[in-house]
């Protein structure tokens, strides 16, 4: 059952998740730091990201056993894992995280546990992620600005080009939870979920893309130069390529945490 346990935290698949919350720790880092809460912070963010993707699987069970690609994923949806145990080693994830968190300290506690609720009420009822708009909102928030901010955070405070960062990322995250659900489009309408893009169609939920990568990749670059913003403009010219896409947006949050730009 461990291994089921360990497959249904899709830690893999969470990777871009985690690298949000330390790209946020990358401008929040001291010169001498804190190593015990270092780790304290690594593995509190690790668990988080663990938690929200078993927790949907959890309550994505039913949908994912329709989707051949989503049921290789979900050891609930083949049956590997019981809907009780996953749902109990989740909650062990989150409850061992927010023990960290609070080690941390109240801020990083208040930050990571809007996380857990946030991802709780997405997958679980009320089930954010089927509620148009709410879904894609609630994505960016939750898979987006507070994993950045919680990593932000670990110095105490943040400060406006953190804040601004932040943003970006938010309406990165939107943009890849339009993907997600442009992906699952078909079985999402044969289980009757109303996703936004089945509410608002593909092809608006495809323009919606480009402009919200267009606009993190503008908001990023804003923040070093005004005018710099007006290169996102330049991500509508490689709108049918979203790997090119993520590593434009890569690319510019390496170089303002690196302080190339």
């Amino acid at each position: 059952m461990l291994r089921a346990v360990i497959r249904n935290a899709r830690i893999p698949d969470g990777r871009a998740f985690v690298g949000m919350g330390l790209l946020g720790l990358t401008f929040s880092l001291e010169n001498s730091p804190d190593y015990t809460r270092l780790v304290m912070f690594l593995i509190s963010l690790v668990l988080y990201v663990a938690y929200a993707f078993a927790i949907n699987n959890c309550f994505d069970a039913d949908t994912d056993s329709i989707n051949p690609r989503k049921r290789e994923k979900n050891p609930v949806a083949s049956g590997e894992l019981s809907f009780g145990a996953g749902i109990a080693s989740s909650l062990a994830m989150a409850l061992l995280g927010l023990g960290l968190a609070g080690r941390l300290g109240a801020g990083d506690l208040v930050v990571y546990a809007s996380m857990i609720l946030l991802a709780t009420a997405y997958s679980a009822p009320p089930r954010l992620k089927a509620r148009p708009v709410v879904d894609v909102l609630s994505h960016g928030a939750f898979f987006g600005a507070l994993p950045f901010l919680y990593g932000a955070y670990f110095d105490g405070s943040i400060t406006v080009e953190e804040w601004g960062i932040a943003a970006a990322v938010f309406l990165y995250s939107l943009a890849l939870e339009l993907r997600n659900h442009l992906e699952d489009y078909e079985s999402d309408l044969k289980a009757g979920l109303r996703t936004t893009p089945i509410v608002i169609g593909k092809g608006l939920s495809e323009t919606l893309v480009i402009a919200f990568s267009a606009g993190a990749v503008g908001l990023a670059l804003a923040g070093v130069q005004p005018t710099l913003g007006l290169l996102g403009a330049t991500i509508y010219g490689l709108r049918t390529n979203y790997r090119l896409m993520d590593a434009a947006m890569a690319a510019v949050l390496i170089f303002r945490a690196s302080g190339v730009v």
